[in-house]
């Protein structure tokens, strides 16, 4: 059983800075030479962090149908894709997440079929030279549609008994 979440309110955890110098941060933070700083950063880390999530991608391959580490790796491919420039191979790891979190949320287990069409896309997308090929957002798509009509048979299922 899940332990219950503790929430502590942001006025109890001590202030590493004052509030002059938080305004200055901020103000910082904001500004545009940060900004492109910080896009610099990563356009010049650009192939690095494809390279570690193609490292991920591998790792969800190898996971086969154990699917707590599939749903891990696909959780931080979901968070890393998008940084490294991999939108759709993001996208569709998001789609596995949420796919993983209905299917525990309904009560039903998580289709293996459906599972390794994503593992699948996800893959096959990290691996696409056009990243930005708007085949891999229609695939990210039709997934999502599986996924949902896969999760409402299996709902009808456990009605019926």
């Amino acid at each position: 059983m899940a332990k219950k979440a503790e929430v502590i309110p942001p006025s109890a955890y001590p202030q590493m800075v004052s509030k002059a110098q938080a305004v200055l941060m901020a103000r910082t933070l904001r500004s545009q030479v940060t900004a492109v700083t910080a896009s610099r950063v990563i356009e010049d880390s650009g192939e690095i962090l494809r390279d570690a999530v193609r490292a991920y991608v591998e790792e969800l391959e190898q996971a086969g149908m154990n699917f707590e580490l599939v749903s891990e790796k696909a959780h931080e491919i979901r968070g890393f894709a998008e940084t490294a420039g991999m939108l759709s191979a993001g996208r569709i790891a998001d789609g596995l997440c949420r796919y993983f979190d209905d299917a525990d949320k309904a009560g039903v287990p998580a289709d293996a079929a459906v599972v390794a069409l994503h593992v699948s896309a996800v893959g096959r997308t990290a691996r696409d030279p056009d990243a930005l090929s708007h085949m891999n957002d229609v695939v990210a798509r039709e997934l999502s549609a599986l996924a949902g009509k896969k999760l409402a048979e299996a709902r009808q299922k456990i009605i019926k008994r």
